[in-house]
């Protein structure tokens, strides 16, 4: 017989939360709120196409070696890109808090989150988030803006720690904090590749939320369209 779970992780994203708007619409509103601040004028139309220019390179090097960009490194690189030079540590933590500002207030939690938390929380076991972001800061924020926090023991994310999902180094990470084995813990995810692969392979049980049918199929041990329907299961493995 399999032992019950001692901890749970979620992804966050496409998971827990979504955007009510359109991503590029959020980066443009907070580009054009770091272009009023910078030392000289810069339009926020060239901050968009050097920031898009740097993602779709980061993007490359984070999806084929599952390491993390930290947002501190892409920021810099955007200022002395449109400023000629390094700028001051004041600056870059300035530019990254509009970031940071502006997709928090713009992610809302799925409306079965709340309630599926609540059943969990109430197991006595661990409840972690994993999620790949380029910052910490922002994951955090997410989860208090939402009032998620409180339902969580732990936050791993591949800024924190430098490795994206599906490598088992993160999985392993978030094991090594709470002190389980690998067959005492679950991911919950929306990816295929990122979550159930990568607790695949390090040896984590595995339910995939697939929200929009994305997953012909999968390799997870459970399959289900929200976490609404995944709560009888989640609360019995």
């Amino acid at each position: 017989m399999t032992q019950r779970a001692k901890a749970i992780f979620f992804d966050l994203g496409e998971t827990l939360v979504t955007r009510n708007i359109e991503d590029s619409m959020i980066t443009k509103r907070a580009l054009q709120e770091i272009s009023n601040i910078l030392p000289r004028p810069v339009s926020s139309r060239t901050l968009f196409k050097l920031y898009m220019r740097g993602y779709k390179t980061n993007d490359a090097i984070r999806s084929e070696y599952n390491v993390e960009i930290p947002i501190q490194a892409w920021m810099r690189q955007l200022l002395k890109r449109v400023l000629g030079n390094e700028q001051p540590d004041k600056l870059v933590n300035d530019c990254i808090a509009i970031i940071v500002k502006a997709r928090a207030a713009n992610t809302v939690a799925f409306e079965d989150v709340h309630s599926t938390l609540v059943r969990l929380s109430r197991r006595g076991l661990k409840l972690g988030v994993m999620s790949n972001v380029s910052s910490h800061e922002l994951a955090n924020a997410i989860l208090a803006k939402l009032g998620l926090a409180k339902y969580f023991d732990l936050v791993v994310t591949s800024a924190l720690t430098g490795i994206r999902k599906p490598d088992p180094g993160i999985f392993r990470y978030a094991l090594y904090q709470v002190k389980i084995k690998p067959g005492d813990a679950v991911i919950v995810g929306d990816s295929e590749r990122h979550d159930v692969q990568g607790g695949y392979i390090s040896g984590w049980r595995t339910i995939l939320i697939d929200r929009k049918k994305h997953s012909a199929n999968s390799l997870a041990d459970f399959r289900f369209k929200t976490l609404a329907e995944a709560r009888p299961t989640l609360q019995t493995l």
